[in-house]
């Protein structure tokens, strides 16, 4: 049943957040103008941030968190307040190491790191079941780990912009054989 969703999806030419980032981000000045407990979805996006603002963690019910485009290095363990959390965009932030802080968002569905500096996917990954897509695009990635073939809920994984022979990406492709996976052209590098 999964790969027909997944088949449909591309088919339509649409991904599975498309609906869920059609939901109303507010900046942080939109957000502190209504009560805290009714903002859900929080975009800070090109903020050339390095920590979080402070004013963050009153946002308690955020299912939708939108970090893009910053200057991160790491996630503080603070995040674990935001229980409900389903949709992360870290994108595009210098983050070097898969931030562990994540495992403790159970309810994570969508997940984007791309264009940061993860080395390697840690195996401790399946601490988040609810994964559904996973973005690591343009990654200097050279170790997947073992944890992504555990999260039966993955149905996309984007790994285009990582380094890998044809060898790899069918290894890759055998172990995650119910998941769709975005790969560039293979290349001639040795791995």
């Amino acid at each position: 049943m999964r790969k027909i969703f997944v088949v449909i999806l591309i088919l339509l030419g649409t991904s599975i957040t498309q609906g869920v980032y059609s939901q109303h981000y507010f900046s942080l000045k939109e957000a502190s103008l209504v009560p805290s407990d009714s903002v859900e979805y929080l975009k800070i996006s090109r903020k050339k941030l390095t920590t979080l603002p402070k004013s963050i963690w009153r946002y308690r019910n955020l299912k939708g968190l939108d970090l893009s485009k910053n200057k991160l290095t790491s996630i503080p363990d603070s995040i674990a307040v935001f229980q409900n959390l389903e949709i992360l965009n870290l994108r595009k932030n210098r983050i070097a190491l898969f931030p562990k802080e994540l495992f403790s968002l159970k309810k994570l569905k969508v997940l984007n790191l791309s264009s940061n500096l993860l080395g390697y996917i840690p195996d401790d990954i399946v601490e988040c079941p609810e994964l559904r897509e996973l973005d690591l695009y343009n990654n200097p990635i050279s170790d997947l780990g073992s944890g992504l073939e555990k999260l039966k809920n993955l149905a996309q994984l984007d790994l285009r912009g990582l380094m890998m022979n044809v060898q790899k990406q069918r290894s890759v492709s055998k172990k995650l054989s119910n998941v769709h996976i975005l790969f560039d052209a293979p290349c001639n590098c040795v791995d």
